[in-house]
């Protein structure tokens, strides 16, 4: 399940297939679901546990999220200029495969359904929470929100990981022409960047709406669910842990071939220079207070490669990512505390 919408960059977005999936999601638990539990004379969800609210929230964010990340894509191919350095463009048509997109689904879907028959059972989703919880751990998780959090994070790996992985398998040359002095590739950096702090958010959100009703008290408190324990604390920290490393390795990636490129570019030159017959000078005649006009020129080339850096390369936008990294675990920890 692709994310679409509109993929210009001088047109406003609008919502594709994936969003309306998760809105019409949305309406069956909050219009269908809850509408039952009306009827039926039972409390409603979010008025036990507002904080429940956040979890179609963030149903809906994925949704827009994984639309919005195929949008910069775009948007970062066509600022990169990354079709005038490469001699195979259609390396880069399409984020994500199909295939990866419907093995998560597929994973997903089977995992929830072995939770929901196999360890939780029926019989006792049916004593926790009548009709309504069993239909919606049997029918709106396993085929409403998997297949949208697991095209979420198909396309967030595609980012993280694919994407800075094409770059380097196809060898994407340096745009020295920069004006950034990034090599064109700030596009790239900033699109891993924003793949990550959509995760970040999502986290945020997951730890307020799991801590934040053992913690808060009047209107959103709420006592029938049992306060999270090491295993929850565990399950995070190893979620937090994993897409911080994932992002680390885009960036890796990245900057290595950026690394990389220079190198060569720096070697080539070197060796042009000493192999040059008309060569001004060599090692042992070599006057460093008097050096002639060829090796002057030399010295501008090499200055004006070195010159440019690999992404992540300001003190802005490591402190970016460092914040970013630290404010989900923190939040955990703060909340778990209290």
């Amino acid at each position: 399940m692709g994310a679409s919408g509109d993929r210009s960059t001088g047109t406003p977005a609008v919502w594709g297939p994936l969003t309306w999936f998760a809105v019409a999601v949305v309406a069956v638990e909050l219009v269908g679901l809850q509408g039952y539990r009306l009827l039926t004379g039972q409390v409603l969800t979010f008025v036990q546990n507002p904080l429940w609210l956040v979890r179609p929230l963030v149903l809906l964010g994925a949704a827009l999220a994984t639309e919005s990340l195929y949008r910069r894509y775009d948007r970062a191919l066509a600022r990169s200029n990354i079709e005038a350095r490469v001699d195979d463009a259609s390396r880069f048509d399409g984020l994500v495969a199909d295939r990866l997109v419907w093995l998560l689904v597929g994973l997903g879907t089977g995992f929830t359904l072995v939770v929901a028959v196999v360890i939780l059972t029926v019989p006792q989703l049916y004593a926790a929470g009548g009709a309504t919880r069993v239909f919606r751990f049997l029918v709106v998780t396993p085929f409403g929100y998997v297949p949208v959090l697991a095209s979420f994070l198909a396309t967030y790996v595609a980012v993280e990981v694919l994407l800075p992985r094409r770059i380097a398998a196809a060898d994407v040359t340096l745009d020295y022409l920069d004006p950034e002095q990034l090599g064109g590739m700030r596009p790239v950096g900033e699109l891993v960047k924003v793949a990550y702090y959509y995760l970040m958010v999502g986290l945020v959100a997951y730890a307020v709406a799991t801590y934040g009703p053992h913690i808060l008290g009047g209107a959103l408190g709420y006592s029938a669910l049992d306060a999270p324990g090491l295993a929850v604390n565990a399950a995070f920290t190893a979620v937090w842990v994993l897409s911080v490393g994932v992002m680390a390795y885009g960036i890796c990636v990245l900057h290595q071939h950026m690394a990389r490129q220079k190198r060569e570019l720096l070697y080539d030159l070197d060796r042009r220079a000493r192999d040059h017959v008309d060569a001004p000078w060599d090692i042992r005649s070599f006057d460093a207070l008097s050096p002639p006009a060829e090796y002057r020129r030399y010295r501008k080339q090499v200055e004006f490669v070195t010159g440019t850096k690999e992404y992540p390369a300001t003190f802005t936008m490591w402190t970016q990512l460092v914040v970013g990294v630290m404010i989900p675990k923190a939040l955990q920890l703060l909340l778990a505390a209290v």
